[in-house]
């Protein structure tokens, strides 16, 4: 197909194809409809998947630019990670597709709802907040994706930017985590410079603010930055190691002043992920998953969160900010 097929299509109808995307073996095709985000280095699509059997809408990745050869590579090493994985707790790949230009394409699972991070300024608009019950079920979601990847990769991977803005909340009450853009998985060679920082500073663990070798418990040092904050309301904001020590002690302050509505156990919880060395946080994800399982009712949860997004939802997606 050529390619000007993925420009703007001038007219009525403003939506653009992505044919050229697509093997010529194949009958289908992808038509994008309309943005959905942007990041620093890719953008996604709400794309209508035509031409087969069941039509059904997906969400289309794609960089911003014509890729440089690590972009390109990125894509693709996000590609090859989230198709070994197959949770209901992480948005699922689709498709991977390369045009004829090399620009590569990923159509990922379309997630009907919102980012945690819209939903708590939402409801905090609203002077609402979610129940410790609900929180601990979203950080137990949380920890089951994390472990789903740990054991889809042969060492483990680290997700690197486990924050609220990756964090999906469906119309349907599920949690599923987002963007493995800048994940790093033990099955192959770094390909990334050794202590060159990725993420969003202010929910990296302390190994990760000095550079240091990551594992596991980096990404669930985040889940309990989350929980953490959905739970108190804010969250310190640290940039450098030398600020660590005082953020630290301002976590367990906050902690003791949850109040008699928190379970201790919760808080107990939530501190054992903020550790501020590694060996004292959970040592898995699976781990951390059973722990945080103890407060909540599954199912409770599901319905809380279906009806809290019932009037508030609208189509999202992974993004790579």
């Amino acid at each position: 197909m050529a390619p000007e097929s993925a420009k703007p299509v001038a007219g009525r109808n403003r939506s653009k194809t992505v044919t050229d995307l697509v093997p010529r073996s194949r009958t289908d095709h992808y038509v994008l409809v309309r943005p959905l985000g942007r990041g620093g280095t890719s953008e996604t699509w709400l794309a209508r998947r035509e031409g087969g059997l069941f039509p059904d809408e997906v969400c289309i990745k794609r960089s911003l630019r014509h890729l440089h050869r690590v972009e390109r590579r990125a894509l693709l090493e996000e590609a090859r990670l989230l198709a070994r994985i197959r949770h209901g707790n992480v948005v699922q790949l689709l498709d991977a597709l390369e045009n004829e230009a090399g620009e590569v394409f990923l159509a990922l699972e379309l997630v009907r709802g919102m980012d945690l991070r819209v939903l708590s300024r939402t409801l905090g608009q609203r002077g609402r907040t979610l129940r410790p019950a609900v929180v601990a079920a979203i950080g137990m979601y949380l920890c089951r994706a994390l472990a789903a990847a740990q054991r889809a990769v042969s060492g483990g991977i680290v997700h690197r930017d486990v924050t609220p803005h990756n964090v999906l909340v469906s119309r349907e009450g599920e949690v599923k985590l987002a963007d493995f853009g800048i994940a790093r998985a033990f099955d192959r060679e770094s390909w990334t410079r050794t202590g060159l920082i990725k993420g969003k500073t202010g929910f990296f663990s302390p190994e990760q603010l000095r550079g240091d070798v990551l594992d596991v418990r980096s990404d669930l040092f985040a889940v309990g930055v989350i929980l953490y904050e959905l739970l108190v309301g804010h969250r310190p904001l640290f940039e450098q190691p030398k600020d660590l020590g005082a953020c630290i002690a301002e976590y367990c302050v906050g902690l003791t002043r949850l109040g008699p509505a928190i379970p201790l156990g919760l808080i107990d919880a939530v501190a054992s992920l903020l550790a501020v060395e590694r060996s004292d946080r959970p040592a898995s994800a699976d781990i951390a998953a059973r722990l945080l399982s103890s407060f909540t009712d599954e199912q409770r949860a599901i319905d809380e969160l279906r009806q809290t997004l019932s009037d508030v939802a609208s189509p999202r997606c992974s993004l790579s900010k």
